[in-house]
């Protein structure tokens, strides 16, 4: 079935969460998906909703970014524990990592992306990763460096009162939610200023390039190099003055 309300290249996303939804509605069994992003878990959610699927979501701890969702024939108790997924404390032994250096390294092992939700980086020589708890044996056995870096690796239970990321909410108005223009208006540039980052490849669209004229989506994700990130949160509807209202969070990158 084709959707309108994806772009066309998710089309086979939304026919993989169909897949999940008959899987759950033909063995009346939970399904448990791997760790999605803020788009992903929007479309997923929006399929399983609509044929009637409830949907819990869980990331290791409190607003987490990347989750993992729980699909269920019929709302019932679920915990933690049922996501499946395993904290893990890790430490540089000298020097200090950046998220980047930490995703890579874990890429470098043969992980899938879709295996590992959020890096919490706690301290300049410290991160929180979360991830399933099936590769924690492998994790403990192979991981021992981020880049040059040797590192100590420690399963934990219990994890410290992590921060959501401090995105700002904001509401801005567009002429078309285009991913030019709200870029502009999100992160206060001109349009040409926008334009131009999107061509030289510096805005991305859910982690991939996109064309300026892209139309932006509830749960889109836009990465502005030098500037930070923009959460498509919600498109709220159109001004008096016919222009659209799109209620986003900016996260500033830090100086």
């Amino acid at each position: 079935m084709e959707h309108g309300w994806v772009r066309a290249s998710e089309q086979p996303w939304v026919r993989r969460a169909s897949d999940w939804v008959r899987q759950v509605q033909d063995s009346y069994a939970p399904y448990l998906t791997d760790f999605l992003t803020p788009r992903e878990r929007y479309l997923a959610e929006s399929v399983a909703r609509g044929a009637g699927i409830h949907v819990e979501a869980f990331g290791g701890y409190d607003g987490a970014e990347r989750v993992r969702l729980l699909l269920l024939p019929e709302p019932w108790p679920v915990g933690p524990e049922d996501f499946e997924i395993q904290a893990l404390k890790v430490a540089a032994l000298q020097g200090a990592f950046a998220h980047g250096d930490v995703l890579g390294s874990l890429l470098g092992l043969g992980l899938k992306r879709a295996s590992v939700g959020d890096i919490a980086i706690s301290t300049p020589a410290q991160a929180y990763v979360f991830v399933a708890r099936p590769l924690v044996r492998y994790l403990q056995d192979a991981w021992a460096r981020v880049g040059r870096m040797p590192v100590l690796v420690q399963v934990v239970n219990e994890v410290p009162n992590l921060s959501p990321p401090p995105y700002e909410p904001k509401e801005i108005f567009v002429m078309s939610p285009r991913m030019d223009a709200v870029v502009a208006q999100a992160c206060r540039m001109s349009r040409k200023d926008a334009q131009s980052l999107v061509a030289s490849g510096r805005v991305e669209l859910n982690h991939a390039e996109a064309p300026a004229d892209a139309e932006v989506r509830p749960g889109d994700v836009l990465s502005v190099r030098g500037f930070g990130r923009v959460r498509v949160l919600e498109t709220v509807g159109q001004s008096k003055s016919g222009r659209w209202i799109v209620r986003v969070g900016v996260l500033r990158s830090r100086p």
